[in-house]
């Protein structure tokens, strides 16, 4: 069984290795990271930003080009302008070239734009977020026979390898053999879902595939974001802009009704293909306690539920949770979504 995960990158840059840190040391730190800057707009440099500034710090994202690929990016435009009206800066279209040590024991960061031009900051903490790489060329693979993909990762069919007995699971399994692409593999769930199958099949009579489509997951950014299912991007490569209906709306939590947060800052959608009786392909939230809410409904997204199921679910109300079920207005029909009350 291969199942050896993946560890954060370092940019081949100047500085690099000797003056950042990645996701993985910045749970170790013994002293404050002070003004930090995190270099790379995944969920996990998302997630590290929002919590570093959270604690108070001064806190900066450089991100080459978008947000949270691979996500719905409606939903991750959500979650950047939130994170940029809660005081945290992102230097857009930007890569670093050079990290120094200053005199005083800062670092300083040197990047290129898209557009040619340079800059520098200097910050207490670079912190690196820029992709993790499979651990799978340090091992003696290569003398078991077991193809390996150009990035690293291993081509599996129901975790099983092209050698028959050797599987594979998690971190290495190659997503862009999924259909659609997925990079859900690489959630430690999934993982640990896919091994308890495996094991079954293989020593206790099971036959259960793992199902890697419909996997719902969260980004604990500053406001968080859960989705089960498309991306609406995907969708429409899939099926057709034509056959799906998009249902959507603003909300205000009550929560945040009293400390008077901002209006319109949450949003959910329902992704509907109307071929098939508006099944739901895709549900996404952003806003508090998005993770909680995105695990319940993702088993009826598991077990086909169609828009009409929705909406003949009674709302528990005052909650966030019931904007799912009452959701009429649809992207389709050019109205607001937007709430002007609760």
């Amino acid at each position: 069984m291969v199942a050896v995960g993946g560890r954060p990158k370092y940019l081949d840059i100047p500085g690099a290795k000797e003056h950042c840190i990645t996701s993985d040391d910045v749970f170790a730190m013994r002293t404050p990271p002070g003004k930090t800057l995190t270099v790379g707009a995944s969920y996990v440099a998302l997630e590290c930003a929002g919590f570093i500034h959270g604690v108070g710090f001064e806190t900066k994202v450089m991100m080459r080009s978008i947000p949270l690929r691979g996500f719905d990016q409606q939903m991750a435009a959500q979650v950047k302008n939130f994170m940029q009206e809660s005081g945290i800066e992102f230097i857009e279209g930007a890569v670093p070239t050079s990290v120094e040590l200053t005199a005083a024991g800062r670092k300083l960061v040197t990047w290129k734009k898209s557009d040619g031009s340079t800059a520098s900051e200097e910050f207490d903490t670079v912190m690196l977020a820029v992709g993790r790489d499979v651990c799978t060329n340090t091992m003696g693979l290569e003398t078991t026979g077991v193809k390996v993909s150009p990035n690293g990762k291993i081509p599996t069919v129901n975790e099983q390898t092209n050698v028959p007995h050797i599987y594979a699971i998690g971190d290495v399994i190659d997503g862009d053999l999924l259909s659609p692409p997925s990079a859900l593999t690489e959630l430690t769930p999934v993982a640990i879902q896919a091994g308890k199958l495996l094991a079954k099949r293989l020593y206790g009579e099971g036959t259960l595939q793992m199902d890697y489509t419909n996997v719902p997951t969260t980004i604990y950014t500053p406001l968080e974001y859960g989705c089960c299912g498309l991306t609406e991007e995907q969708a429409e490569q899939q099926f057709g802009a034509a056959n799906l209906e998009v249902y959507h709306a603003y909300y205000k939590p009550l929560e945040w009704t009293v400390p008077h947060k901002g209006d319109n800052a949450c949003y959910a959608k329902l992704i509907c293909h109307i071929p098939d009786n508006e099944r739901v392909v895709g549900l996404h939230i952003c806003g508090p306690h998005a993770g909680e809410m995105t695990q319940g409904f993702a088993v009826g997204i598991k077990l086909g539920a169609t828009k009409a199921d929705f909406d003949n679910t009674v709302g528990i109300h005052p909650t966030v949770a019931e904007e799912f079920t009452t959701m009429n207005v649809t992207k389709r029909s050019g109205v607001s979504a937007e709430k002007t009350g609760c």
